[in-house]
């Protein structure tokens, strides 16, 4: 089969599109043919041995982490799914023409729900749901800051707090970016290099701040949640794109009685809660159309390293998705 491969780290330049075997699926796996799969920051991440995604096995590796196709075969003890199911979920090896999953990590897909757009669900959705819904318990009505908010989580948690009820605060570092989110439905943006954040949270809470925020970012927007926060409001960490250490003003915390959450998607105890809400709130809401999961381009297996020097330069809104 054709997969995109790494065999050194040096960034996006290490990508190959080469010939591999097709692997045979163990106890309880599944292999997918693959339909179309998700582009994420930790497959960029990945090129530069950085981050070791799922299913990382050393050199070469074959790159890709969230898929939707057609099961192709089944290993021991699976149950519930079987050769010819529609399926999207958590899988290794997904910028190939087969890849392999855990049964327990793959969710049926309907019909109405494109490979290409259920694709974009996984880590997007699962991370955005279990920051909203399974950590800081959003309610109808709260005022939610996403930082930043065009990215592909960012975008997935705009569209979800407003599916949940929440208000929208949403920051872009440039007009093109800001100008897509308004796309998106009734939010307020923030250009977050031309615009002091905390100053214009304030502005439109009426001085309150928000009672959630999402740090998707680290070191910088980090310290703008902790700023922006509401007393009693719960920040909600799952990104470190502008670096790995955040100053935490601790006085500023207990003052404001305020809550702290990292998630790890893959690592965290309600991972699987997470899958329920993907299988049970996202899948149905996208395929009635009350979520319109955001896709930049669609590219195939060719088109992978560029995507990621793309991805790189952060000029991205929303997600890149690959067809083998």
């Amino acid at each position: 089969m054709k997969a995109v491969r790494i065999h050194e780290y040096i960034g996006p330049a290490s990508v190959r599109v080469e010939q591999t075997d097709v692997l045979q699926p163990g106890a309880g796996e599944v292999r997918i043919r693959v339909g179309a799969a998700g582009i994420n920051n930790s497959d960029l991440q990945t090129t530069y041995g950085t981050y070791r995604g799922y299913g990382y096995r050393g050199l070469p590796h074959i790159l890709g982490q969230e898929a939707a196709g057609i099961v192709d075969a089944i290993g021991e003890q699976v149950k519930g799914l079987v050769p010819g199911m529609r399926v999207v979920g958590h899988v290794r090896g997904a910028f190939a023409e087969m890849a392999m999953g855990l049964a327990t990590e793959l969710l049926p897909l309907p019909e109405e729900v494109s490979f290409e757009v259920a694709a974009s669900l996984p880590i997007t959705y699962l991370t955005a749901s279990l920051a909203l819904i399974h950590k800081a318990k959003l309610q109808a009505g709260e005022w939610v800051l996403i930082h930043p908010g065009s990215g592909g989580v960012g975008t997935a948690a705009v569209q979800l707090t407003q599916l949940l009820g929440g208000k929208v605060i949403a920051t872009a570092g440039n007009s093109t970016k800001v100008k897509s989110l308004l796309k998106l439905g009734e939010l307020c943006t923030i250009n977050h290099s031309t615009q002091d954040v905390t100053a214009e949270v304030y502005k439109i809470t009426g001085n309150n701040g928000v009672q959630v925020a999402l740090d998707g970012a680290g070191k910088v927007s980090f310290a703008h949640c902790l700023e922006a926060i509401a007393n009693n409001g719960r920040i909600v960490s799952y990104g470190t794109t502008t670096g790995m250490d955040a100053a935490l003003p601790i006085g500023k915390l207990l003052g404001r009685n305020a809550t702290i959450y990292g998630i790890a998607l893959w690592y965290n105890s309600e991972y699987q809660a997470s899958l329920g809400t993907l299988r049970d709130l996202v899948i149905p809401a996208v395929a009635e159309g009350k979520l319109k999961p955001v896709i930049e381009e669609v590219v195939d297996l060719e088109g992978v390293s560029e995507a990621l020097v793309r991805m790189k330069k952060r000029g991205l809104i929303g997600k890149i998705i690959v067809v083998p």
